[in-house]
């Protein structure tokens, strides 16, 4: 599960997602669809959903959390 992530846009744009923070619930890279999701949490007007194209992406840096121990795994990848 990634706890925390910092996306390099090719057009120089950073964005960087937390889980917990602003409602941010979970966080996955599909690699097979070609994809980055952040799922938020159900409002009022509905759930929300950002998905980012791996093409778009310059570099990707994030924290991956294994285990019930707390551990955490930084992991990346450059386009």
């Amino acid at each position: 599960m990634i706890d925390k992530i910092e996306i390099n846009m090719v057009n120089g744009t950073v964005h960087n997602f937390k889980k917990g923070e602003f409602g941010v619930e979970s966080i996955e890279i599909d690699n097979v669809r070609g994809f980055i999701e952040i799922n938020y949490g159900e409002h009022e007007m509905g759930s929300r959903r950002v998905i980012i194209p791996i093409q778009n992406i310059e570099k990707c840096e994030f924290i991956e959390k294994s285990g019930s121990h707390g551990q955490a795994d930084v992991g990346g990848y450059v386009g």
